[in-house]
């Protein structure tokens, strides 16, 4: 039996100091531990971001296999010619669908094809659901752009499109008019063009004569950097910054444009991806340092914001005689 004059003893706890310097630990350790965290995230979605285009590289070459030709990189009927100017664009009627429609059902997605009417604009309300689909091979998990995209100018009045991360490869341009290509820009239209995807027409294999594997055929184009559809061409329309890249810029959305060509397809001219002066009809992509790019042998490769120019229009180029052993 305990006496009555033992002493009675009390746990002693924190005190107030010793809990701060607990939480200051823990804040120190999760400071440390969210850039790991957060760098492994992003790690994982450029692994995603290139599985998307190897997916896309498969699809054509399926599609190549089964109609002997790469798709064209849009399909529209042209009702003018072009007016000259370097950023004019080509009047044209439609119907507009690009490369990426053409090969959803090597994508897995054919019941989205059966949904689409090609004889009928892509702005046509009977291919609403179609242009408003979202196909997760599409868009890049880094692409942060949320929101169905508004065709600029918003007056065209199609305000539902599934967004896309990638582009097709027009091919390379020497801004001095007085290399192999010339001046790319006043060469839009002309069926001699030197990439892989261009309006109506549609690549043989033996027409990429630099080789499959020097010759890019898509690279990234986020929408959180110039907001586009996968479904394809808008006659009329434009390519611009999204609202976020114009305020950066320090100009209002719609200050830079370029033609609705753009929307599908795009060329290399004067800078590598992600070039701080690159006009929303340029590549970019949401990674430090460079975009993905998809080889036409179905393999990927990173290409820096730092890139010879001479490389990047090259690997641009299926046919002007560059090749490249290494990049």
């Amino acid at each position: 039996m305990l006496s009555s004059r033992s002493p009675v003893r009390f746990s002693r706890g924190f005190t107030l100091i010793e809990l701060l310097v607990v939480i200051a630990i823990i804040a120190i350790l999760i400071a440390l531990l969210l850039p790991s965290v957060q760098s492994a995230r992003e790690a994982a979605r450029r692994t995603q971001c290139r599985n998307n285009l190897k997916q896309i590289g498969l699809a054509l070459h399926n599609y190549e296999s089964a109609f002997g030709t790469f798709p064209p990189g849009f399909i529209s009927r042209v009702t003018g010619p072009w007016p000259g100017g370097a950023n004019d664009p080509v009047p044209e009627a439609g119907a507009g669908w690009s490369v990426f429609a053409m090969i959803l059902p090597q994508l897995e997605q054919t019941s989205l094809h059966q949904r689409i009417d090609f004889n009928r604009p892509i702005a046509d309300p009977v291919n609403q659901f179609a242009r408003s689909t979202n196909v997760p091979a599409y868009r890049c998990p880094s692409d942060t752009w949320a929101n169905p995209v508004t065709v600029w100018p918003a007056s065209i009045g199609v305000n539902d499109l599934a967004a896309n991360s990638y582009v097709g490869v027009l091919g390379g341009a020497d801004p001095s008019g007085t290399g192999p290509t010339g001046s790319y820009l006043a060469r839009y239209e002309e069926p001699n063009f030197n990439g892989m995807f261009h309006r109506n027409h549609a690549v043989r294999m033996r027409d990429i004569t630099d080789g499959t594997s020097n010759t890019i055929g898509m690279g990234e184009r986020s929408s959180m950097f110039s907001p586009n559809g996968w479904a394809g061409v808008i006659p009329g329309g434009q390519t611009v910054f999204s609202p976020m890249i114009a305020i950066q810029r320090g100009q209002a959305v719609g200050a830079t444009v370029r033609p609705a060509i753009t929307i599908t397809t795009v060329h290399v001219r004067t800078g590598g991806p992600n070039a701080s002066t690159g006009s929303p009809g340029g590549f970019w992509a949401p990674h430090l340092g460079g975009a993905h790019f998809l080889l036409m042998d179905g393999s990927t490769r990173t290409v820096g914001t730092e890139v010879d120019i001479r490389i990047f229009r090259g690997l641009a180029g299926r046919n002007d005689g560059i090749v490249l052993s290494e990049f």
